[in-house]
């Protein structure tokens, strides 16, 4: 079941109409106590055309959502636990110039396409108290005990293939980053329908 907070936002012509929307559910999740990460999804060359890499890489990021979700739901489709299903918001992109030693290597696999996304998850678990006291207080948990960076740190054999070659993942320490995740979509890149959300 969607999120209903997700659930309630209709794509606008306004582009800053939909930013500006994106951003107000990242700030109502952590208003509510939820951790905000930016995520940068680099892959390996992927065959094909633009259309076909992009099919690949969305496929990707909902393979990584769904086992993200069963670490942190114990039964991801019971309705019971849809409440802490993670948030993903994001699209496809093209690199920025930086300077990086990573630029050209960026640049010449896919063309530079890659996938950025915002992510949303509820607090982990409070590994100093045991889960039926926390269920007790709190009711259903999140079953991470770590943070979402760290999560992805000890799991990469988990989350990484053969296509998906690495997950960036920088907590939001402040405001909510939908304005650069979307930022291809900002550019005219990418049109409203191209801005993904998983829930």
């Amino acid at each position: 079941m969607q999120n209903p907070v997700v659930k309630r936002l209709a794509h606008h012509g306004n582009p800053t109409c939909v930013r500006g929307g994106y951003a107000e559910i990242i700030k109502e999740h952590v208003q509510w106590g939820w951790k905000p990460n930016y995520i940068n999804f680099m892959f390996n060359n992927i065959p094909g055309g633009v259309p076909e890499k992009m099919d690949v890489m969305t496929r990707e990021v909902t393979r990584v959502h769904d086992i993200l979700t069963r670490h942190i739901v114990r039964r991801r489709k019971a309705e019971n636990w849809s409440h802490l299903r993670p948030i993903f918001i994001g699209c496809h992109d093209l690199p920025v110039w930086k300077h990086e030693k990573e630029l050209v290597r960026n640049l010449v696999v896919n063309d530079g396409l890659h996938f950025n996304v915002v992510s949303l998850v509820p607090p982990e678990s409070d590994t100093t108290m045991p889960m039926r006291l926390q269920f007790a207080i709190w009711g259903r948990r999140s079953r991470l005990t770590l943070p979402l960076k760290k999560h992805f740190e000890q799991n990469q054999r988990v989350y990484l293939t053969d296509v998906l070659n690495r997950i960036y993942v920088t907590p939001i320490i402040e405001g909510t980053m939908a304005d650069y995740t979307l930022k291809a979509f900002k550019k005219g890149w990418v049109s409203p329908d191209g801005i993904q959300i998983w829930n």
